[in-house]
């Protein structure tokens, strides 16, 4: 995968080497390591002992904040995994119309329309919500308000997920039904979610 801009950075001593400006609260970044990159989340209030590998200590030596790592795409990327596949057929390749986070986390993703996915030109083209509950068709649990409203071209965008909102999903408008929102198929790969088709 190609280094992402904004969220990776060469490696461990590089992360560690970042000044308190640069490691907000929750704020995620990986570490390229050949071709496999690792994913850690700045803690600001965490004071756990570091092993320089799951734990990170900055360089400056804080009385709290530590690096922790929550994922790899060598173990699949941000933990989680991808749902509510039964109508993503047309799309292969493991993906659904949901994304089900294991743990609460701050995290930076990244949409990216696939080649064959046609979406309409408009500044909302492409809109995230979280859910309360795995997403269903009547929408029970879905936030009223997306995460973020996208171009047709993606972008890049924070979500906070907690134990209440653990799911996510994304809808695009779909020229086929006259530029309405269509739930997309999806697939996840570290954190980029690529959009591959409408069911």
């Amino acid at each position: 995968m190609a280094p992402l801009t904004g969220y990776y950075i060469a490696d461990k001593a590089s992360l560690k080497a970042l000044t308190p400006s640069q490691r907000t609260n929750g704020y995620s970044r990986a570490t390229s390591i050949g071709t496999d990159s690792e994913w850690y989340m700045f803690l600001a209030a965490s004071t756990a002992n570091a092993d320089d590998d799951a734990v990170l200590m900055p360089n400056d030596n804080p009385p709290t904040g530590r690096w922790h790592k929550y994922g790899s795409n060598r173990g699949g990327g941000i933990p989680g995994r991808i749902i509510c596949n039964s109508q993503c057929g047309i799309a292969a390749g493991g993906s659904g119309k949901a994304f089900q986070f294991y743990s609460a986390q701050t995290v930076g993703l990244v949409i990216v329309p696939g080649f064959d996915i046609n979406i309409q030109t408009n500044n909302d083209a492409i809109r995230v919500y979280r859910w309360s509950q795995e997403p269903n068709t009547p929408r029970f649990g879905q936030e009223a308000t997306p995460i973020i409203q996208l171009p047709k071209t993606g972008g890049k965008f924070t979500v906070n997920i907690t134990s209440t909102y653990r799911w996510i999903s994304v809808y695009a408008r779909n020229p086929s039904q006259n530029n309405n929102l269509d739930g997309t198929c999806f697939t996840v790969t570290g954190n980029v979610i690529s959009l591959l088709g409408y069911s």
